[in-house]
């Protein structure tokens, strides 16, 4: 997915690249919405098998935003860790 395709791919890559968490859950509904357009109309091959991707992407982005929201909460003064981190690097 190097390039943009479809109408609705714009909005993924937005999400996909979103670094700002005070603006990703915004994108991720942008990229839904699009997608949800998109699909009012009949969609086959090639593009169904992206939005299928890309459905299970966001999906995934929105489970991570969940789960660090939740790390936060649980450990107020704990400073969140890069997105890039892992627990075990910073050990």
């Amino acid at each position: 997915m190097d390039q943009i395709n479809y109408l609705w791919q714009a909005a993924y890559m937005a999400a996909v690249c979103e670094t700002d968490d005070s603006l990703m859950e915004g994108r991720i509904l942008e990229a839904r919405s699009a997608i949800e357009e998109r699909l009012l109309s009949p969609v086959e091959g090639e593009e169904y098998r992206a939005i299928q991707y890309a459905e299970k992407a966001l999906n995934m982005l929105r489970a991570e935003r969940v789960y660090k929201t939740s790390l936060s909460a649980a450990n107020p003064s704990r400073p969140s860790l890069p997105a890039d981190s892992s627990p075990q690097a910073s050990e």
